[in-house]
């Protein structure tokens, strides 16, 4: 065969490497198929970490239904309200015959039912938390007598928080222990409702306040930070949230204003039977088991650049930052050390000795009073040489700038020396 030289350019060397001639219309189904393919191959690589890692959920993955699921109401910046947590056995699965009558209650809806669909039984749960709150509700006088003048006599909205909290168990799967959310009303100045607390408050009052679309009941809680409602089971969102009536309860335990114990109470506005409970539906997303959660891990985050040396651009470079080596070459206003290597041979210590392959003029005597230490002969010793001499006075100047620094430089002072230039 024939062979060409590396910067040839001739006629014949031209064809030999570049067999296809230029300006030859391809084929359609050659261009298009090609690049078809290409982008396919693209595609099928951004896709696949997704696809094993939806595999790997559905294939072996397991329900890792909430251990605890707490839920609290605050009102503004104070104490809160109400807290209460229910956990086993107040967490009950669901059966086939509440999944069913589930599925009857929301059958003229398509979307409810395509989002039911897609869970099982065993994917539900439905959390029984009790109306009393857990914990006494203990507020300073201060603070109650603050939040009585501003449900009065606010000009300002005042927010009411409601908040819930699931906890999981990782070991059973999963990689979020905790997720949670919440849902706020805001209650607007001279609201029937903010009088009807602050009459709780005083005492003048033992009735329970309503307070409309506070408590969503059907919540979705994937394997994520955030648990919120199911939009397509409550489509009007807050709208479709269950009303509630808040009430707080006394109990006198001695003697005096002291003497009483007190804690809020919640129950559902339409409540039929059960007012003491508040059921929340639960949908949990399955999650990849413990044995292979290192494998949908990796799918998700997909190959290392260090795997891929050669193959990608840049890809070698990974362990010394973007752009590699060249970063230290690039004249950027930051402080960079050099290497040993890098490091020019005129501007090391001994800058002002005589370079090997340079020839050095004769130097000056010093002057008679130099020798003695005097003034006049400090000073002719410094004076700078004659102009026309060939000298240059390289000055005595401050250390080493700190960018240059390295294993190769010094921070010592550059002496004073006199470099010479050959006519």
């Amino acid at each position: 065969g024939r062979i060409c030289p590396e910067a040839s350019r001739s006629a014949g060397c031209l064809s030999t490497k570049y067999p296809q001639p230029k300006g030859q219309k391809k084929k359609k189904v050659v261009k298009y198929g090609m690049g078809g393919l290409i982008i396919l191959f693209l595609v099928a690589i951004i896709w696949f970490p997704l696809l094993f890692m939806s595999l790997v959920r559905s294939v072996v993955g397991v329900v890792n239904q909430p251990i605890d699921v707490t839920v609290t109401l605050k009102l503004g910046g104070y104490e809160p309200l109400f807290t209460m947590s229910a956990q086993q056995p107040s967490i009950v699965p669901f059966t086939q015959q509440a999944y069913e009558e589930l599925s009857r209650h929301f059958d003229p809806n398509p979307l409810a039912m395509q989002f039911i669909s897609q869970y099982s039984p065993e994917d539900i749960v439905t959390a029984q938390i009790e109306g009393s709150s857990g914990a006494l509700w203990r507020i300073s006088p201060p603070s109650r007598a603050q939040m009585k003048r501003e449900l009065y006599n606010g000009t300002a909205d005042i927010t009411l928080r409601f908040t819930w909290n699931f906890q999981r168990d990782l070991a059973k799967g999963g990689t979020v222990e905790y997720t949670n959310e919440k849902h706020t009303l805001d209650l607007a100045a001279n609201s029937s409702e903010r009088r009807q607390l602050a009459s709780l408050l005083e005492g003048t009052s033992d009735q329970s306040v309503v307070i409309p679309n506070l408590f969503p009941k059907y919540i979705r809680a994937p394997n994520g930070p955030e648990a919120n409602p199911v939009k397509q089971l409550q489509p009007n969102e807050e709208a479709d949230y269950l009303g509630v009536r808040i009430q707080l309860r006394r109990e006198r335990v001695g003697s005096g204003a002291a003497g009483f114990l007190e804690w809020w109470v919640i129950e559902l506005q339409d409540c039929q039977a059960e007012c003491n409970l508040l059921p929340m539906v639960i949908f949990s997303d399955k999650v990849s088991p413990p044995s292979l959660g290192f494998l949908a891990g990796a799918a998700l985050r997909g190959p290392h650049p260090q795997a891929l040396p050669g193959h990608l651009p840049g890809a070698g470079d990974a362990r010394a930052g973007a752009g590699g080596g060249a970063l230290r070459q690039a004249h950027l206003p930051v402080p960079l050390a050099r290497d040993h290597d890098q490091v020019d041979p005129r501007e090391g210590v001994g800058a002002g000795a005589p370079h090997p392959g340079r020839k050095e003029p004769p130097s000056r005597p010093p002057g008679p009073d130099a020798a003695a230490g005097t003034k006049e002969g400090r000073k002719e010793a410094a004076a700078p040489p004659p102009p026309g001499s060939g000298h240059l006075l390289v000055p005595e100047g401050p250390t080493r700038p700190a960018r240059w620094a390295g294993a190769g430089a010094s921070s010592l002072p550059l002496p004073t020396s006199t470099v010479g230039f050959s006519n």
